[in-house]
């Protein structure tokens, strides 16, 4: 596999890892978007990467690149390498350090915010409390773009559950 090449930046973007059929995968909750991976293991992949707030910008930046580029089965094998010890592939390690400097994404607008709120909380005032602690990581691990689907999705991992677990 050719580590990802540098200079390609923009999201959705195919980056050449030699990895040929790289699609969305069907039946993994794909968008039917060329491209563009399923929010399950796109979710879980940054859950794994993002260890703390300060590789919030480069992991995002790195699925983007990346994301173009890789099926749900190449980021179980990347998140299972990041959750043993942070070990990162070649190609992912690419991305992120072509990615070291980005920013954080773009914050979540206030009605973004309130649909998460709405949807943890489940109309439970004694849980809102909960699930606005939990709004902090869930925007460090979710990207705006897709978030609908996030919410929208009964398998996920890690699921706004386990986001306000964060929180106990």
């Amino acid at each position: 596999m050719e580590p990802a090449a540098g200079g390609q930046g923009a999201a959705g973007s195919q980056v050449p890892l030699g990895n040929p059929g790289t699609l969305a995968a069907p039946g993994t909750g794909g968008t039917g978007e060329a491209g563009l991976l399923g929010v399950e293991p796109l979710i879980a992949f940054m859950d794994a990467c993002v260890a703390d707030a300060g590789l919030v910008g480069p992991c995002h930046c790195a699925a983007d690149r990346i994301e173009g580029g890789l099926t749900s089965v190449d980021l179980e094998v990347f998140e299972d390498r990041m959750e043993g010890g942070l070990e990162f592939s070649p190609e992912l390690a690419a991305a992120l350090v072509d990615c070291r400097t980005a920013g954080p994404p773009p914050g979540w607008s206030d009605a973004q915010q309130q649909t998460y709120l709405d949807a943890c909380s489940a109309d439970s005032d004694r849980l809102r409390g909960l699930c606005a602690c939990s709004l902090a990581r869930a925007q460090d691990v979710v990207s705006a773009h897709r978030l609908t689907e996030f919410l929208a999705s009964n398998d996920v991992r890690p699921a706004v559950v386990d986001f306000i677990n964060l929180c106990l």
